[in-house]
């Protein structure tokens, strides 16, 4: 993969200034008959809805206003490139990271308070670290 076409692409770089307007991505913007905008006129009434448009139901769209749903983003300067708006394999990631984070959290806390638990010079290195077992 080319990292600079990439970052051109897809990261916003201050070095690329072809794109119109400065934004590099569109929205795909799908306009909703009026049959199927009823329950989330009612929504936005405060009235809860349990019926919504099937495209929002099924996580592959959102609401921008009462009549329109916005599919994903196109790339203005290559078309063919679409990103949804929802991505199973991306939310995989995101669920594993999520995850992770606690655990490294609580690493990080650890290794600090043996960091501060060892710079007191009076205590063992083997009394620290009996200390940092019982908490941890």
């Amino acid at each position: 993969m080319d990292i600079t076409k990439y970052r051109q692409h897809v990261v916003k770089s201050p070095y690329v200034t072809n794109h119109i307007n400065g934004e590099p991505w569109e929205q795909v913007r799908v306009w909703v008959p009026s049959h199927l905008r009823l329950c989330h006129r009612l929504s936005t009434l405060g009235k809860v809805c349990t019926d919504n448009h099937p495209l929002v139901n099924s996580h592959q769209a959102y609401w921008l206003n009462m009549t329109t749903l916005c599919l994903g983003y196109r790339l203005r300067n290559n078309p063919d490139i679409f990103r949804p708006v929802f991505s199973h394999k991306r939310q995989r990631n995101i669920n594993e990271f999520q995850n992770n984070i606690k655990r490294v959290v609580e690493k990080r806390n650890e290794i600090r308070a043996f960091i501060e638990l060892f710079k007191i010079k009076r205590f063992p290195r083997v009394l620290v670290e009996k200390i940092i077992k019982l908490v941890y």
